[in-house]
């Protein structure tokens, strides 16, 4: 609380901090400060004065003050500093795999050798165990701010190098004959939302949230092109939300081929206006739901290679590469903000790619 009081000729400001009740005497904890010259001054001394106590009142309780009383506080600030969507998974992922572990030690008495422990079991059950370590820094980071510990064990274990299976990555896109087979199979479900979505996804490599989050205002039939500039996601209490795109290269603008744009002329006589793909009230559908026409064509070819609808993405990129784009060309349609990540799909450009690479040579040489 700042107030103004009359100091001999003139005004001054002081404030009064509220700490909240001694649990010993009952009464409650304030701070008086007085003598100061504007109300700015008065309120950052305020501000400082508020979290000194809380840093002192943490560093008291400092030998009983747990990880998940850390991780609690911690929530709280991170809440402010990502997208809405960002903080429900990465608070899911603490809680499951993180707080288990940690949750009930004590913040100070976590050493070493415990995290390094997790940090192996983590890379042995997932793949990107990576990302779990980063949420672990956070909250181990925010405990040395609030000068529980002096440094951070989780920070100075040995990461694990995860070994990739070439075979399993090779799986996850279509070459061409193969997405060539998988649009035959499409089309015999005589479904024009599930050819629309399918089409999309591996004729222009957007995200399966970009493509839920478009609508027609989005589509230039004219220029050919469609405008990224949102994305659905999955916010707190698994309500469906519009947010910015994933990344400042996220935003983009997609040229489309001639025959995608017949497609979702085709689409637009059923689906006229607001979201392209929707439910019946005009909102937009699960998430999942890709995953779910997915799982019709599997129920029915169970043979057929699977592939995520990421997967889609994946082999857009691929075939973009095969068909001789530059990998800037690449990164700037799809999105990508670091090159690297480009490059690492360009690595393996396609199985085929690879087998042919011994027949071009003896075709070249001729004998």
């Amino acid at each position: 609380m700042i107030k103004k009081y009359k100091k001999g000729d003139g005004f001054a400001y002081y404030f009064k901090a509220y700490h909240g009740i001694d649990p010993l005497t009952g009464k409650k904890i304030v701070t008086l400060r007085r003598g100061f010259k504007t109300e700015r001054e008065a309120r950052l001394a305020e501000a400082k004065c508020l979290s000194d106590y809380e840093k002192k009142t943490f560093r008291s309780r400092n030998t009983t003050t747990t990880f998940k009383q850390v991780y609690e506080t911690w929530k709280e600030h991170y809440r402010n500093t990502v997208k809405e969507s960002t903080y429900v998974s990465q608070i899911d992922k603490a809680d499951r795999l993180i707080i288990p572990h940690f949750g009930d030690k004590p913040i100070n008495k976590i050493s070493l050798t415990m995290c390094q422990t997790q940090v192996n079991k983590w890379a042995e059950e997932y793949k990107r165990f990576f990302g779990i370590i980063s949420i672990a820094n956070q909250i181990f980071d925010y405990a040395i701010s609030m000068e529980l510990i002096d440094s951070s064990p989780m920070r100075k274990t040995l990461k694990p190098k995860r070994q990739k299976n070439n075979t399993d990555e090779l799986e996850k896109f279509y070459n061409k004959e193969e997405l060539k087979e998988f649009f035959k199979i499409v089309k015999g479900f005589d479904d024009n939302e599930m050819l629309t979505y399918f089409r999309l996804l591996a004729f222009t490599g957007m995200r399966k949230n970009e493509i839920s989050a478009l609508r027609w205002s989005d589509v230039d039939f004219k220029k050919g092109q469609i405008t990224v500039n949102q994305t659905l996601a999955k916010g707190e209490d698994n309500k469906l939300i519009f947010q910015t795109p994933k990344t400042k290269k996220s935003a983009r603008t997609i040229t489309l081929d001639s025959k995608t744009i017949k497609v979702l002329k085709d689409w637009h006589k059923y689906s006229t206006k607001g979201l392209l793909f929707k439910n019946e009230s005009g909102e937009p559908k699960s998430v999942v739901h890709v995953n779910n026409m997915l799982n019709r064509i599997w129920r029915k070819y169970p043979d057929f290679k699977r592939i995520t609808p990421h997967g889609f993405r994946h082999t857009h990129c691929s075939l973009l590469f095969e068909a001789g784009a530059t990998i800037k060309e690449v990164q700037e349609r799809l999105g990508h903000e670091n090159i690297q990540t480009t490059m690492d799909i360009y690595a393996h450009v396609t199985q085929k790619a690879k087998d042919e690479v011994a027949d071009k040579f003896a075709s070249y040489i001729g004998f």
